[in-house]
């Protein structure tokens, strides 16, 4: 290869590491917003007992603390990043997009399908995405983390969830 086609090919993995590193930029974003759309509405809720944890406000508040915190912290990790190629055939793009579409595509299927089935679908399909190739064990840990956060809430927090077709 001549100095001038591998210049060209470096140019152009930096031109992908751009675009991916502002999709990661503009993804993080949506996710503030969001987020900070929720914790606002956080405040919405009325209750008698304040922020008091065993009121309705305390959960979804610290849920949206923390999301807004963690993309935050995402944006500044998207911000740092470096802007030359990395290693040869990365995918940077493709986790934060997939995984954001995952999110509005579960926003719009667990009324529909009810919180259980939406939900374990929704931790299978990340955890495909984000790079597990071991099938058993992302069904098998899809489902046990739904069961126990469906009980968790349903039970012990008195939190109705979306019942769907299985009409848990």
């Amino acid at each position: 290869m001549s100095a001038s086609e591998e210049t060209a090919e470096v140019r152009a993995a930096d031109v992908e590491v751009e675009a991916s590193r502002l999709v990661r930029i503009i993804a993080a974003l949506v996710l503030i917003v969001l987020s900070a759309t929720f914790l606002v509405g956080v405040f919405d809720i009325r209750s008698p007992k304040g922020f008091d944890p065993a009121g309705p406000r305390f959960f979804p508040l610290l849920v949206t603390t923390a999301w807004l915190l963690f993309s935050i912290g995402y944006l500044i990790e998207g911000l740092r990043s470096p802007k030359t190629a990395r290693a040869e055939g990365e995918r940077a793009w493709f986790e934060p997009v997939s995984l954001s579409a995952l999110l509005v595509l579960y926003a719009l299927l667990v009324v529909p399908l009810g919180y259980v089935i939406a939900t374990a679908l929704l931790f299978f399909a990340a955890a495909r995405v984000l790079g597990s190739r071991q099938l058993v064990r992302d069904i098998v840990v899809s489902l046990v983390l739904t069961i126990l956060v469906y009980v968790a809430f349903t039970r012990f927090l008195d939190i109705s969830l979306p019942e769907g077709v299985l009409g848990l």
